[in-house]
């Protein structure tokens, strides 16, 4: 079979995928999908961290001592994660690079207490975490990159857990237990501790780990609501609950694709099984990623910025080599986007008027920028 005729076959397919990825695009993110974090207790009973791939492939254990090392958080440029290890004796909140280099304990809580669920700030410039122990209610603090200045947000009494700062700072979105005791709701509050709001309780249910979308204008969340724990999402106020997972096994723990249009979770037959899983934003197409006995869990997906807004278009391969995680910049729709990606993955460095240029994706992934002339461009990534 020619070239050409691979050629050909592959525009085809791309723009039948971006007809697709057009109309689900509808997030805006101005960054790219990069590899998925989380841990798994394949070697030891305590748990460890490791990366993979997006759909998969080449995963990568980071630490490899069993300290109960887990949620993970990706920084907003991707370099960096910061997770909840026991490695000093305690629970507390730590740092690495994207290759588990520069390990760090950020704070030491007081006696008795410890720290957990770090969430990076949306620029960089601190880290959310729970504090929990000693007989106090669990609270959201809050503290520098490096663990500087540790405070408390808001004292608002019970136990909070998730938190998370709104794409654009204003906001932070948690759960907290509401009575009666094993009720979990999910709620937000402005950036200063004021203006508290409930968004989501059934009486009696476990409506936890909340987390917003690329665009702050959707929170997904796991909830027991319907007998078992699955995946939900809902308008950033609240409104429209939709259940994207239906069955009867344990689903938990969403986490966003830094485009926008995908979610990865855990999923297995109880909450001590399971295996990492990306589904679609609107629940199709699920896949699973992980297959190792014991439990994988609290995914988190690297976000590779990009410095000018992208509508995000997708991935034109599913698993393997080829470009995915395809952004549209300017006076480009995804289907001429998806068919530029295409030519660029079989060999033409310049195609269509767009000269590309590759660089560094980490983990040995290229990160491909085709510009015109005009200032539009074509960005995604390639194994």
């Amino acid at each position: 079979m020619s070239r050409h005729h691979d050629l050909r076959r592959a525009l085809a397919a791309a723009a039948a995928f971006a007809v697709v990825a057009v109309c689900a695009s509808a997030a805006h993110a101005d960054a790219l999908n990069g590899r998925i974090s989380f841990t798994s207790f394949r070697f030891n009973a305590n748990g460890d961290i490791f990366t993979m791939n997006p759909d998969g492939s080449d995963q990568r254990q980071l630490t490899a001592a069993p300290n109960h090392a887990a949620q993970t958080d990706w920084s907003p440029d991707g370099q960096d994660i910061a997770f909840r290890s026991r490695a000093s004796g305690t629970f507390e909140v730590w740092r690495m690079d994207l290759y588990g280099a520069g390990l760090r304990q950020l704070i030491v809580s007081p006696d008795q207490q410890a720290s957990s669920q770090p969430t990076w700030f949306p620029n960089k410039q601190g880290i959310l975490f729970r504090r929990s122990g000693g007989g106090l209610d669990a609270e959201i603090w809050r503290m520098g990159p490096e663990g500087e200045a540790p405070a408390l947000v808001a004292p608002l009494g019970s136990d909070q857990w998730y938190p998370s700062y709104s794409p654009d700072m204003t906001k932070v979105l948690f759960a907290t237990t509401v009575v009666p005791p094993g009720d979990r709701g999910i709620f937000v509050m402005d950036a200063n501790g004021t203006n508290l709001r409930q968004l989501t309780d059934v009486p009696g249910a476990l409506d936890s780990a909340p987390a917003w979308s690329p665009d702050g204008r959707q929170v997904a969340f796991e909830s027991n609501r319907d007998g078992d724990t699955d995946i939900y999402v809902m308008n950033a106020d609240g409104t429209d609950v939709r259940q994207l997972t239906h069955n009867t096994i344990h689903d938990e723990g969403p986490a966003w694709s830094p485009d926008g249009l995908q979610l990865a979770f855990t999923s297995g037959p109880d909450n001590l099984n399971g295996d990492i899983h990306v589904m679609n934003a609107d629940g199709t197409n699920v896949r699973r990623l992980t297959f190792t006995p014991g439990r994988d869990e609290s995914p988190d997906w690297q976000p590779i910025p990009h410095p000018t807004p992208l509508r995000a278009c997708g991935d034109l391969v599913a698993q393997g080599p080829g470009a995915y995680s395809v952004g549209a910049g300017g006076r480009v729709w995804c289907a001429q986007a998806v068919s530029v990606a295409a030519r660029w993955s079989l060999g033409d460095a310049k195609v269509k008027g767009f000269a590309c240029d590759t660089g560094d994706g980490g983990y040995g992934a290229r990160k491909v920028d085709c510009a015109r002339p005009d200032g539009s461009e074509v960005v995604f990534l390639s194994r």
